[in-house]
């Protein structure tokens, strides 16, 4: 950092001429650039700004209107300060012409009352000046190998945003399009006031205003963006600096950098590392895939097979999770039923069953109420049974996405991809940032509207796309009357800018709404 010119002032150098601040002693924070030495009167128009100039004064104006003349034009320049030394032109005091013009513009003035060592003062700022240059090149030396260390080791987006806050000293939250919250770090400060509330902060933009003393950048480029990181005030009411606006935009880079190496890596450790059920979960095209499940047991030929998984709500717990494997094979060898059985990661089993065909549904049925004895909250998905193993890979998978989109029941039932309908395609779809720029494109200006406001708009607009456009009902749901509904309807309206009339739109609308529900669901990766 720059050091400031109530900083240039306490060093020794200066305190030997005993420096005395007749104008602008509510200005010395300002940073001091380079120390200047002239005694032109016009040369204002060789300076640059961020200058503390030395003088004598020997060759200033004499009349006041030439001395404010001569004040306006260093202000016009931003020059951090003027200091004259007395001895020479001005023996006791400066002029009042010109301490009053110092003053009016807010310009630090200074009088040396002792004679000064001009070089003296030049070297002992330039030094601190070039010292502070250096400092921040190392700093952002430093950033560039922690950060590439980082995207190398293929860091997960927690650990960027713990590094960034590290360096910077200050809370940090990377957020996705829809202003859900990804990864955050506090920096020590309290968690409520850091992602408390989080989406309406976000979206009235309130905690990036010109008095909250934060920053954002973009994460990824367009057209592929994906989200933004948000550094937040630290607390102390100073403004964000280049060296934290850096490290800001470093880890964005390794954010969007991480993502494309993940990208391409994760399916090189399917294929080489990963279980046959793991490699069809994630969608691996698996090479003899007819003969490897032969040879894991799996007697296929003649039947369907039909994929189940069971998820375990919350955070994962292994243990619990082996034993709902055990159960399922236990069950599987009980009904002399054929089916491989596998932890694909620490929140979810699946499972692969061999089973006469129009037998799915007695199959799965039995497996679920053998799970529903041990009395856990399970979720289980169910796929589609198909007739050729080249398939059983598009059964895991639905059954993935059905079990992640389907809440938990009591006992667990089997739920199917057709018992979720659009809900289910939006939640195959929710990290699509299509998806995500659609919802911002269609809800945006009503979420906003509604942080500002502290309306309730789009709570609004939901129940009356849940009612299929039936306002007697919406009005019951909302417990407002229906004129009091008219007016807000007209209002969504106008603030989106679409006719609630034309039923098209209204279908627009909900599908957004619907995929804003799904996404500020917690899904398990």
């Amino acid at each position: 950092m720059l050091p400031t010119l109530a900083e240039v002032l306490a060093l020794p150098e200066l305190q030997r001429g005993d420096p005395l601040v007749v104008a602008g002693p509510d200005r010395l924070s300002h940073p001091v650039r380079w120390v200047h030495v002239s005694e032109l009167s016009d040369i204002a128009e060789l300076l640059s700004g961020d200058e503390l100039l030395l003088t004598t004064g020997i060759a200033l104006p004499s009349s006041p209107g030439a001395l404010r003349r001569y004040v306006d034009g260093l202000v016009a320049v931003g020059i951090a300060g003027l200091a004259i030394e007395l001895g020479r032109r001005y023996t006791d005091a400066l002029p009042d012409a010109l301490v009053a013009a110092a003053e009016a513009q807010g310009l630090p003035l200074v009088a040396f009352r002792r004679e000064t060592s001009f070089v003296a003062v030049t070297q002992a700022v330039h030094q601190i000046v070039v010292n502070s240059h250096l400092a921040e090149l190392e700093a952002s030396e430093e950033a560039h190998r922690a950060f590439t260390r980082l995207t190398l080791g293929r860091a997960r987006p927690q650990q960027v945003v713990d590094l960034v806050a590290e360096m910077a000293d200050r809370p940090v939250v990377f957020e996705n399009l829809v202003h859900h919250v990804i990864a955050y770090n506090t920096s020590g400060r309290d968690h409520d006031a850091v992602i408390g509330d989080w989406e309406r902060r976000s979206r009235s933009a309130r905690m990036l205003g010109p008095d909250s003393r934060g920053a954002a950048v973009d994460v990824g480029p367009e057209p592929g963006r994906f989200g933004r990181l948000v550094l937040l005030a630290d607390g102390t009411g100073e403004a964000v600096t280049p060296r934290q606006r850096m490290l800001l935009e470093r880890g964005a880079t390794a954010l969007a950098m991480g993502r494309l190496i993940d990208r391409d890596a994760q399916n090189l450790e399917l294929q080489a590392h990963r279980t046959l059920l793991t490699e069809l979960a994630a969608g691996v095209d698996v090479p003899h895939l007819a003969s490897r499940l032969t040879s894991l047991g799996l007697r296929w030929k003649g039947r369907h097979v039909t994929a189940m998984v069971v998820r375990l709500p919350g955070p994962g717990n292994a243990d619990e999770l082996r034993g709902v494997a055990a159960d399922l094979l236990d069950e599987l060898r009980v009904r002399r039923t054929s089916g491989l059985v596998g932890l694909v990661d620490d929140e979810r089993v699946v499972a692969l069953v061999a089973h006469a065909p129009g037998a799915a549904d007695a199959v799965t049925d039995r497996l679920v109420e053998r799970l529903a004895r041990t009395g856990a909250r399970l979720v289980v998905g169910v796929g589609s049974a198909v007739d050729d193993v080249a398939g059983s890979g598009g059964s895991v998978r639905e059954a993935l996405v059905v079990a992640d989109s389907a809440a938990p029941t009591d006992p667990p039932r089997a739920v199917r991809l057709y018992d979720l309908r659009l809900r289910g395609l939006l939640h195959l779809l929710q990290n699509d940032p299509r998806v995500q720029q659609y919802v911002e494109r269609e809800l945006g200006a009503l979420l906003a509207h509604d942080a500002r406001t502290g309306e309730q708009l789009t709570s609004t607009l939901a129940a009356y796309c849940r009612t299929g456009g039936n306002k007697v009902r919406t009005a019951e749901l909302c417990h407002i009357s229906r004129p009091a509904l008219y007016a807000r309807l007209q209002r969504i309206g106008q603030v989106v800018d679409i006719d609630l009339a034309d039923p098209e739109n209204v279908l627009a609308l909900h599908v957004a709404l619907l995929a804003r529900e799904v996404m500020a669901q917690p899904t398990i990766r």
